[in-house]
């Protein structure tokens, strides 16, 4: 809680990661060595999942390389001090011709997750859970 004078504020611990991280030329000249690392290990980890297929500019077609996404990097202290290196695709450019229905992911309802939860009381089974790696 932060207190402004008469006002009271309730805290924001998302305003923390979002102040203290910083682009990658600004996080080189900040963090040097240790930043530049950091960039390594996370790009190392894109082509070691075969997350990012590279391909040559040459190879691409003028519509190919305006449908390119840019990809975002930034680099944040964490609280042990070490540094992390993260990064997003930037999907801003796909608004122009994709639908909302073909970029949103499906999620289930209450109604369902219930329906599911009480079946799974009902009748137990084995149950594997998966999830992805990062």
């Amino acid at each position: 809680m932060v207190s402004v004078g008469q006002q009271s504020t309730i805290a924001k611990p998302h305003l923390h990661v979002m102040l203290n991280q910083v682009g990658i030329i600004e996080g080189l000249r900040k963090f040097g060595v240790e930043g530049n690392n950091a960039l390594l290990k996370e790009l190392s980890q894109l082509h070691q999942r075969d997350a990012l297929l590279p391909k040559k500019k040459e190879d691409m077609t003028y519509e190919e390389r305006k449908k390119a996404l840019r990809y975002l990097m930034f680099l944040k202290e964490k609280r042990d001090g070490t540094i992390k290196a993260r990064g997003c695709a930037d999907g801003r450019s796909q608004h122009e011709y994709t639908t909302k229905a073909e970029t949103s992911l499906p999620t289930v309802s209450l109604e369902a997750m219930m329906m599911s939860c009480a079946i799974s009381n009902r009748y137990p089974r084995g149950f594997s859970a998966r999830g992805h790696g990062g």
